[in-house]
């Protein structure tokens, strides 16, 4: 099952690179979308109504609503369509799989570097089929900073204290692959301000499989209506929780 996932999420992955840059925003109600999002989640939907059992879908464009089930798939057919957009790399395909409340499966492909990131519950986080782990950085850190726009002023301020520390900072613009970062250990923190659960549970089940710690930002766990996240190599997270809470 988990392994038809992926080929299609590859598959479907590998057709955006091409019009990456020659594709345009047919958003009405939101910001940024694109037919390939609509095809992309449509896609997915139909080969996830194909398994047996009973299964229920939470995706960005048209299964909005979180239902809890034994079987619960949660996709973002294009995490940072911006990106796509406007022809810049770092934009990924997400999925999860929650197993009566339990993430037990997680992939994030970003087909503009060939990166498919891919997570088992027990069984560890790997980048392209290799053992992949988070780092042990306590200096010389890198964070990826989401901000927000309706807490800017917060976000502003926990920049400014990142870089006062002697940190780097950047943004990929795509919330799967920042967390698909920390788990490879690329970057030793990424924060997101927003509530975007769609790729957070993916994110989630990479990083601990990876020996990172996933929580928001008062240590609690996640759940469809979180709103800010830290996931980070487990080293710092608690640094990073005390900027959040100053």
């Amino acid at each position: 099952m988990y392994q038809k996932i992926i080929n299609k999420i590859v598959e479907l992955g590998d057709s955006l690179p091409a019009i990456s840059g020659r594709t345009f925003d047919i958003g009405k109600t939101k910001m940024y979308l694109t037919e390939k999002d609509l095809e992309i989640e449509t896609e997915l939907t139909n080969m996830i109504n194909t398994f047996p059992g009973k299964h229920s879908v939470y995706a960005e464009e048209f299964h909005d609503i979180f239902v809890e089930d034994d079987n619960v798939w949660i996709i973002d057919p294009i995490s940072n369509t911006t990106n796509f957009i406007h022809g810049m790399p770092h934009y990924s395909l997400v999925l999860s799989h929650l197993h009566k409340g339990e993430i037990k499966f997680a992939v994030v492909y970003d087909p503009s570097n060939k990166e498919l990131f891919t997570a088992e519950k027990g069984k560890g986080a790997f980048l392209n089929k290799k053992r992949i782990y988070v780092s042990n950085r306590k200096e010389n850190t890198l964070f990826i900073i989401s901000e927000s726009r309706s807490q800017k002023e917060k976000s502003l301020k926990i920049i400014r204290t990142i870089l006062e520390n002697g940190s780097i900072i950047r943004n990929l613009g795509s919330l799967g692959v920042h967390y698909a970062y920390v788990a490879c250990g690329r970057a030793d923190v990424a924060v997101s301000f927003n509530k975007d659960t769609f790729p957070e549970f993916a994110g989630k089940l990479l990083v601990e499989e990876a020996g990172g710690k996933f929580t928001d930002f008062n240590g609690n766990a996640l759940n469809a209506e979180t709103v800010g996240i830290i996931a980070s190599n487990g080293v710092l997270h608690e640094q990073m929780r005390s900027f959040i809470g100053e």
